[in-house]
């Protein structure tokens, strides 16, 4: 059986400051299979999940970023990388250890890294979930839960975790400028997650008037194709380098 290897990545510049440039960016991992071609990650994920590769694969993203990192604010791009992390590492000691390990070699700050967790993730083993996203908030990573409002989080849970983000699920923010049950409950979960002193992602925007509204309820953070397309690693940083023209021509657009 192969191993998924991946075989290129992109930064998916997802994550737009609503008040004026890219505050940062998400790690994805893409895989050209030599015979099948391009593969989504929802086709090799679940394979490398079973097949214990995920460990492996999910480093390798981890190591490329923080090199990333390191080449970015190099040049004066101030962002920070978000990385996905399953339900199996995320409790996983031999993980926990490597990525202490890795942060010792990349030269870049512990505090701008991001690690998304899903709510599933979470509940799975919560003891053993609590303890080490406790872990990783003391080597100074941020925890953002993923997909929120998918799974089954009560009040309780949201106010244990040691978490410093929330991203609302796209399903209840791309229509949210239109309708008024998922506008209610985007509102809400703005309003509940700064009371809770959490920044509030929203995914799934993809058009200006989208956007306006997220504005208009004080979410701090946008993602989605209006903002940009996954890019290269290579490509992202003239993105940025451009994003203070780009956000003010936005801003007009949006106003």
């Amino acid at each position: 059986m192969l191993k998924p290897e991946p075989s290129s990545r992109s930064q998916s510049a997802q994550v737009y400051r609503l008040t004026d440039r890219i505050a940062s960016v998400e790690a994805l991992v893409r895989w050209h299979h030599p015979t099948r071609g391009y593969l989504s990650p929802d086709s090799f994920i679940p394979l490398a999940e079973k097949n214990d590769h995920i460990a492996d694969m999910t480093l390798f993203v981890l190591q490329r970023t923080l090199w990333d990192l390191a080449q970015w604010h190099a040049a004066g791009i101030e962002v920070k990388a978000a990385v996905n992390i399953s339900a199996r590492l995320l409790i996983s000691p031999a993980f926990f250890e490597a990525v202490g390990a890795a942060l010792q070699r990349g030269g870049t700050s512990a505090s701008d890294l991001i690690f998304e967790v899903t709510e599933s993730a979470t509940m799975a083993d919560p003891a053993a979930a609590l303890r080490a996203l406790e872990g990783y908030r003391r080597m100074g990573i941020m925890i953002s839960l993923d997909d929120y409002g998918t799974g089954q989080s009560t009040l309780t849970y949201l106010k244990t975790l040691p978490l410093g983000e929330l991203k609302i699920d796209r399903s209840f923010v791309e229509n949210a400028h239109e309708d008024s049950s998922d506008a209610l409950l985007v509102r809400s979960t703005v309003n509940l997650a700064h009371a809770l002193g959490l920044q509030v992602v929203a995914e799934g925007i993809e058009t200006v008037e989208c956007l306006d509204f997220l504005r208009e309820v004080g979410c701090d953070l946008a993602q989605g194709y209006f903002v940009s397309r996954p890019l290269p690693a290579s490509e992202l940083l003239a993105f940025c380098l451009s994003s203070s023209t780009a956000s003010d021509t936005l801003a007009r657009t949006a106003a």
